[in-house]
């Protein structure tokens, strides 16, 4: 008895000083396309997530994020040579942004959208995973979006969200944060595709579609998240 009660000590201990397991690594495939005056222009993104970490594969060149070190790394894969640059902090508190002149805003305003958002009922799946469907309108002086995307439950709470690489590929601020608001009041959703349609005042129809191709959990191969020994700094 009092062995099994010492063994028992023993173990207990033993998980207190472990240390935690890691957080889940997370690998994505993300499609997208962007149709604006009946051409269609295709990107295709491969991402692996972990806590503060992140590895971009485009087109022959990768982009290691590594926030923990505050470093941007940016490879090519087929010349064997990188850039550092350095990841800046973001501020405990924005300023506000500028109250918006139409005299000066130039082709980079956008218009701020009033957003109606409900949740469908449709389901389908993506990559895998249960989703349910939302849609919005969004209407603004002389410009109106609508906006359709598909959310679902996490794969495990430690593991890293693909929602903002998601919506960082939809076009209009105003749409980004519609999703990422509506994401959040439904308990921490996974957005995993989107489309958007905007009817600007003097240009064409715009159309930006964004989907989750593959989503997996699983570890990810090493040295995903490091500089390879072989790789030469580049010269400016």
């Amino acid at each position: 008895m009092r062995l099994c009660v010492i063994l028992s000590w023993v173990a207990a201990s033993m998980s207190l000083a472990s240390p935690p397991p890691p957080p889940g690594d997370l690998h994505v495939v993300i499609s997208s396309e962007f149709e604006y005056m009946a051409r269609v222009r295709p990107t295709r993104q491969d991402w692996w997530l972990r806590d503060r970490q992140r590895a971009l594969a485009v087109d022959g060149r990768l982009t290691i994020f590594r926030e923990d070190l505050g470093l941007v790394w940016r490879i090519d894969t087929k010349a064997g040579t990188y850039t550092e640059t350095a990841q800046p902090k973001p501020d405990a508190a924005p300023a506000a942004p500028p109250a918006v002149d139409m005299h000066t805003a130039g082709y980079r305003w956008e218009p701020e959208f009033d957003w109606t958002v409900k949740a469908t009922g449709r389901q389908s799946s993506i990559a895998g995973r249960p989703c349910r469907e939302f849609a919005a309108d969004g209407q603004a002086d002389y410009a109106e979006a609508t906006a359709t995307f598909w959310g679902c439950a996490p794969l495990a709470p430690d593991m890293p969200s693909p929602t903002t690489l998601v919506v960082n590929l939809v076009r209009n601020d105003s749409t980004q944060k519609m999703i990422r608001d509506t994401a959040a009041r439904q308990g921490g959703l996974w957005v995993l595709q989107a489309e958007e349609t905007t009817e600007p005042a003097i240009a064409p129809t715009m159309i930006l579609r964004v989907k989750v191709e593959s989503l997996e959990g699983k570890p990810a191969p090493e040295g995903t998240f490091e500089l390879a020994p072989t790789l030469k700094k580049a010269g400016r």
